[in-house]
């Protein structure tokens, strides 16, 4: 499905129509992938300049702590107002929208609510500003009015995807290395009352295993901590996310949205030669290649769990497209950066070196694995507030290179970050460039 025809005219079906196209297993070779934007303002002039060139598709963010900053059910109005009439504004211009409602910016008194503070295992809370949505049940129906009031306010039927996550960039994942922010890189945000006592615990969602264990700690109420008691813990906390975005899921198909849920998932996740290394040191620190164990994250066991229990239609959110990882993975000799037909069997197979992939091409293969459908965006430019880093490439070369990788990993869609890039002439990078990139 192309968002640039040869004419420059904005084609009107966005991922939605894409995602419809594909029952059942993901093929080897889906149809061109949707492009689009993420953060756009949906102004009058946004909207101008992506008509111009033909991007019908954006992403566009919501702000929790804006729509409700002062208490429960206390909408700023004039905020809401706004945002609907910007969301409105694209659609009305056949501009396709994927919502990220912006859990990740929560206001100040869900901050204040029962459990809310995620608490690692030295009793450390995150100075990212994350709170805990994943074990807390306050914080929990917190985020749930919130949604409900969004699905209900905004032109929810003509959307062409909501996003859901749990951490401060709006993907899957608890915080990440040193998050605790004195150096400690290994944090587990699993130790508050909640999750360890069962304390003001979100419906549904499993107590620890192991109340009190600590990870590393050869033995818990006087026995031996085995490799298996400490895969099941692990197991128990990267499951948690899920019980969280169903959470989600569930309360959005409840409020009555039915269109696609997309789950932003960073990185490729933990790779299951480096979790039996982690779970043989009773997770103590080793085989952590890049803080996905802290973070919960292990693709291989959550979007098949997700395909299965997750009300659908969903579709994964990679946000790796030309990463730093894409960079050293192209650098090898062969290259490991593209995806190929076979990845979904052959990256859980033994002897294959994942570790060379690039996060995209092995997070796609799990994807694929789970029979869901994946969209993806770039890290864009360096910065505090992106996924860039002094080792991806620059913001030009990412999207000279990113319609090629989604090409190959059978995308339904891709989310160039950011638009604010495309409008700013510091960037050295215009719509222009991207359309050249797709239609050349």
């Amino acid at each position: 499905m192309r968002l640039f025809r040869t004419t420059r005219l904005a084609v009107t079906a966005g991922l939605a129509a894409v995602l419809a196209l594909l029952t059942g297993p993901v093929p080897a070779q889906a149809a061109e992938p949707a492009w689009g934007l993420v953060a756009s303002s949906c102004t009058p002039p946004a909207i101008a300049a992506n008509r111009a060139v033909g991007i019908g598709l954006v992403e566009v963010e919501a702000y929790w702590d804006r729509y409700l900053p002062s208490g429960p059910g206390a909408v700023d109005t004039a905020y809401a107002a706004d945002l609907r009439a910007r969301v409105t504004a694209c659609l009305d211009n056949g501009i396709q929208v994927v919502l990220g409602p912006g859990t990740q910016y929560p206001p100040a008194w869900v901050r204040g609510l029962p459990g809310a503070a995620l608490v690692d295992q030295r009793g450390k809370s995150p100075v990212t500003g994350a709170i805990d949505v994943v074990y807390s049940a306050a914080a929990r129906q917190a985020q749930d009015d919130y949604l409900r009031r969004l699905v209900a306010d905004l032109p929810s039927a003509r959307l062409d995807g909501f996003r859901v996550g749990t951490s401060t960039a709006g993907e899957i994942g608890f915080p990440g290395p040193n998050e605790a922010g004195d150096g400690f890189l290994q944090s587990w945000w699993a130790f508050g009352a909640d999750a360890q006592q069962g304390t003001g615990l979100a419906a549904g969602t499993p107590v620890t295993p192991m109340p009190g264990w600590i990870p590393g700690q050869r033995t818990w109420n006087g026995r031996t901590v085995t490799p298996a008691m400490a895969q099941n813990w692990f197991l128990w906390y990267s499951r948690s996310l899920l019980y969280a975005i169903k959470g989600q899921v569930d309360t959005l198909r409840a409020a009555g949205y039915t269109r696609p849920v997309h789950v932003p998932s960073p990185g490729k996740g933990v790779l299951p030669a480096d979790l039996t290394t982690a779970t043989n040191a009773l997770l103590g620190g080793a085989g952590d290649r890049d803080g996905s164990l802290g973070r919960g994250l292990f693709y291989v066991d959550q979007f098949p769990a997700l395909a299965g229990n997750v009300a659908g239609p969903l579709v994964v959110d990679l946000t790796g497209v030309d990463d730093a990882t894409a960079v050293s993975a192209r650098a090898l000799n062969p290259p490991q950066d593209r995806c190929a037909a076979s990845d979904a069997t052959t990256s859980v197979a033994s002897g294959t070196p994942v570790q060379n992939w690039s996060n995209l091409r092995f997070a796609r293969a799990q994807a694929a694995r789970a029979g869901l459908a994946a969209v993806g965006e770039n890290p864009g430019p360096p910065g505090p507030e992106t996924g860039g880093t002094a080792t991806s490439d620059p913001i030009a070369e990412q999207i000279r290179r990113s319609p090629g990788y989604a090409r190959s990993c059978s995308l339904i869609g891709f989310f160039l970050a950011f638009e604010s890039v495309l409008d700013d002439p510091a960037s050295g990078v215009t719509r222009q460039d991207y359309v050249r990139a797709v239609t050349g």
